[in-house]
């Protein structure tokens, strides 16, 4: 763990520049390792939604797309258009990602910028393997994601900090789920600034976009999850023809029937998916194993940035950074695709330490970097916190990663054999 070592001898910008480039070489190492080069069923079958079917859920990616087939001189529902419409679009977002580190380290103040590097780094691991192999190459929560870093810089530099209302709404517009998922990071950091302003006239600002954004997310989550299925009969056939057209048959899958299914025709997949929640429910508790010596430190550097919490209102906030991640636990407790569950649960308290050490919040930059020196001073086996991510990506889907799946399907086929 000699990153800090090497860099502290340099002037920030030029430790900035140097890491870019490191950071830079490692995604595109990680995504060439990662990338299958083709989108599955699920995520070529949803871009045949559209909204000139009615303001139907999971219809704003469609929409975008079918409206660039109708400007474009050429034909877009096609699967090869669709690779490489999927393949641009991930690409635009590593650099939005990238801006995203420039700007958090670019804030950082020096004295903890060497330690600060290491969490950028592991979390780089986690965002480029995610949306570069299959399972996940062109999901929505890419679109969620980049969402949601554009309005965390927001928030950062403290400009059109507005923009949120829009960025939150439009989210839900691509995936209902964004209210569980990854909303919790831009609630969070609302409530962090709304209670750590002094200013009467900031406090009404914060609160007013934190509102607005809370009422308007839940009314479409509610639109979306229980009014907007009421005349899927009227135009499935359409969706399915567009669906197999942009879709390279996978398994046998010609397009994903159960996602038209549910989204479309508002079908409860409860029975369908109960196999793979009891997948998840054997592959958690292993993952959680794995991945303890994480949870210890995150446990740990909450319990001292609260120690030295002072006020009634810096515990709260603090204490409401520490729980915010709960708004995943419907999705645990309800829903299978673990591991989209467990990246947002890693996006969250990644998101949140990044943005307020960026933020020049003193408390909790010193506890991270405090963290960061103890466990190189004390543990010489420290520099596998930082391999770790090499053993637990890419994530999946349902199976959490290919490690747990060798778990999980053995136990299946020998006791249970649900799937």
């Amino acid at each position: 763990m000699g990153i800090e070592k090497t860099m502290s001898q340099m002037p920030k910008k030029k430790q900035i520049s140097r890491f870019m480039w490191l950071l830079i070489l490692l995604s595109c190492a990680i995504f060439f390792l990662d990338y299958d080069e083709r989108v599955l069923p699920y995520n070529s079958t949803i871009l045949a939604f559209s909204y000139k079917y009615g303001f139907i859920s999971r219809g704003l990616a469609g929409t975008i797309y079918q409206w660039i087939d109708h400007i474009l001189p050429v034909n877009m529902i096609d699967y090869a258009m669709v690779l490489r419409f999927t393949l641009i679009v991930t690409l635009a977002f590593y650099v939005l990602f990238f801006a995203f580190c420039y700007q958090c380290m670019k804030r950082c103040q020096e004295e903890y910028l060497g330690r600060f590097l290491y969490l950028i780094l592991f979390y780089a691991v986690f965002v480029v393997s995610m949306f570069a192999y299959k399972r996940n190459f062109g999901r929505l929560d890419l679109y969620l994601m980049a969402l949601t870093v554009i309005g965390t810089m927001c928030l950062i530099a403290k400009k059109a900090e507005w923009l949120i209302v829009p960025l939150s709404m439009i989210s839900v517009m691509y995936h209902q789920g964004y209210v569980f998922m990854f909303y919790n990071i831009l609630l969070a950091l609302l409530v962090y600034r709304l209670l750590s302003e002094k200013e009467k006239k900031a406090r009404i600002y914060y609160g007013v976009i934190l509102l607005v954004s809370l009422i308007g997310c839940s009314a479409l989550f509610l639109w979306f999850e229980f009014f907007s299925h009421t005349d899927g009969v009227r135009y499935v056939d359409e969706i399915i023809a567009n669906a197999k057209a942009m879709t390279k048959p996978f398994n046998c899958m010609t397009y994903h029937d159960t996602l038209i299914d549910h989204e479309i025709l508002g079908i409860d997949l409860s029975d369908v998916e109960y196999p793979y929640r009891v997948m998840n429910w054997i592959e958690i508790p292993f993952f959680i194993a794995i991945i303890s010596p994480y949870i210890v430190l995150a446990v740990k550097l909450f319990r001292r940035i609260q120690a030295r919490a002072q006020g009634k209102t810096e515990r709260l906030k603090y204490g409401f950074l520490a729980i915010a991640a709960g708004t995943l636990l419907p999705l645990f407790l309800m829903k299978c695709d673990y591991a989209r569950w467990v990246f947002a649960l890693i996006s969250y308290y990644c998101m949140i330490f990044l943005a307020l050490v960026a933020m020049g919040d003193r408390i909790v930059a010193e506890e991270l970097t405090g963290i960061f020196t103890e466990i190189k001073e004390k543990y010489p086996f420290a520099i596998l916190l930082l391999l770790l991510p090499a053993l637990l990506t890419p994530f999946w889907d349902v199976h959490i990663n290919g490690l747990l799946r060798g778990i999980s399907n053995p136990i299946n086929e020998t006791f249970l054999n649900l799937w």
